[in-house]
């Protein structure tokens, strides 16, 4: 298995690579205002545009995978996630950018996201999956250790964002076994969403 492989779905969410035809549903929606949460200043601009053209780039070069996701149900967009600094060498790759509606936030929309992406990469023999998140960010540290994802720490301004403020970067993982643990914990937890 691939990590770009076309055909990524489960019952809850498709995720399709990110092309140029998804440019204007982006753009159209709320990851537009949370680019400044969370991105990191570019020397090529701090608008979505640039970053837009920032991220196909990066994908042409094999860098990072980003996708757009859609919830299956009802064919609305559901957001955004990416595999970062793939190295196939030392399987290991990382889980970011993620965005989701905020309408779709603590819904099964985003577990199902994460259980395709950490299931994709064990499927392609990834033995080490990270989770760069800003350290602000605590809900979503909180949710990746419930998960089972270690916090490794914190690389203190690591980098400055699209506002101009500097952030500091937690990084958490889940290596070998973990990754199992945490895709059997996650076909859990969407289980029991869909039934409730």
């Amino acid at each position: 298995m691939r990590l770009d492989e076309k055909d990524f779905h489960n019952d809850v969410v498709r995720l399709d690579l990110l092309e140029e035809s998804d440019r204007a549903r982006l753009a159209a929606s709320g990851a537009v205002q949370a680019m400044w949460d969370w991105l990191p200043v570019m020397p090529t601009g701090t608008n979505f545009h640039a970053y837009f053209d920032f991220m196909l780039a990066m994908k042409q070069q094999g860098s990072i995978i980003p996708f757009s996701i859609t919830r299956q149900s009802d064919g609305a967009f559901a957001g955004v996630i990416a595999y970062l600094d793939v190295s196939r060498t030392h399987r290991r790759v990382g889980i970011g950018y993620v965005w989701h509606p905020p309408e779709m936030r603590g819904t099964v929309v985003p577990v199902a996201t994460q259980m395709a992406m950490i299931g994709r990469a064990f499927g392609a023999r990834m033995r080490r999956i990270e989770f760069p998140i800003a350290a602000a960010n605590e809900r979503a540290i909180r949710a990746l250790e419930r998960l089972g994802a270690r916090n490794e720490g914190v690389l203190r301004r690591y980098m400055r964002l699209a506002d101009g403020s500097w952030a500091d970067l937690a990084v958490l993982s889940l290596v070998d076994a973990e990754i199992r643990a945490a895709i059997d914990l996650l076909k859990d937890r969407v289980a029991e969403m869909q039934m409730a």
